[in-house]
């Protein structure tokens, strides 16, 4: 009898998991109905990473399948976003606490807000490795990127919330819909009042990128190759903060407490963000 993962990792992209993929032990990839999963022992634990893309819809479809079949303890994505508050710099990580919809027409998703003495849990996470620049906040989901600073404005001034990115409601609904204890976590890649260059997607595509691939598909000049280092710097940065605080949150899940409060003992395990 196969062994049920204990702990279920969602990501957009190979990429934005790289830290996590590159330290299992006995890996193997196997694709499901919708998704891409790398498993394997993480921690002395069974545990795998679903790769969803970044259409929320088709996360949800992923996330829905996965929980069905392995029966996680706890769900936790991991990825990039971009801030919407002025405050957040490249690097900073954001624990969600608060999730919105801003798909639009035809979405099915409904506010979720965590409830308090889960955040109180994410809070002493972020305490004790202060280095991470960590914080608790709102995160709101898109169908399109937001990468320009006047959409990331006018986004924020809708709604009040500090990060955008393309799946976070999604995964928030269907672990509520499991009643699955979930944490979100997203480190910024970059910043307000800053335009996203199209080579993004690239850098974020892959888990092990080419640098001289990705610049002979580019029109190789100075400005652009500076562009691509920056950005290649940014992802790492970005990975790198996301590793620390999941091996923080492990370690609160391991110390016993943190068991009960993630599953929201005596309370509900999430509740609807108000309207």
């Amino acid at each position: 009898m196969r062994e049920l993962p204990k702990i279920l990792f969602v990501a957009a992209t190979e990429s934005d998991a790289l830290q996590f993929i590159t330290r299992l032990e006995n890996k193997r990839v196997y694709k499901q109905k919708v998704g891409l999963v790398h498993g394997g022992i993480w921690h002395y634990t069974s545990a795998k990473c679903l790769i969803t893309g970044h259409n929320p819809d088709a996360t949800a479809a992923a996330l829905r399948e996965a929980i069905t079949v392995d029966k996680p303890l706890a769900v936790v994505s991991i990825g990039f976003g971009s801030a919407l508050a002025s405050a957040l710099n490249v690097g900073d990580v954001v624990v969600g606490v608060q999730f919105m919809d801003s798909i639009g027409m035809g979405s099915q998703y409904r506010p979720v807000m965590l409830p308090s003495v889960v955040q109180a849990m994410m809070r002493r996470v972020l305490r004790s490795v202060p280095g991470i620049h960590g914080t608790l906040g709102s995160i709101v989901t898109v169908y399109d990127p937001v990468r320009e600073p006047s959409e990331k404005m006018a986004l924020y001034v809708k709604t009040q919330a500090d990060v955008v990115d393309q799946s976070a409601i999604a995964i928030s609904n269907i672990a509520e819909e499991a009643k699955i204890p979930f944490v979100v976590v997203r480190s910024i890649f970059d910043i307000s009042d800053e335009k996203v260059p199209d080579m993004e997607r690239h850098v974020r595509q892959e888990a092990k990128i080419s640098t001289t691939r990705m610049l002979a598909k580019l029109a190789v000049n100075p400005a652009r190759v500076f562009a691509l280092r920056d950005l290649l710097a940014r992802a790492r940065l970005c990975r790198e903060r996301l590793e620390v605080f999941t091996e923080a949150f492990w370690n609160a899940l391991m110390e016993g407490k943190g068991h009960a409060e993630m599953r929201g003992e005596g309370s509900d395990i999430v509740k609807p963000a108000a309207t």
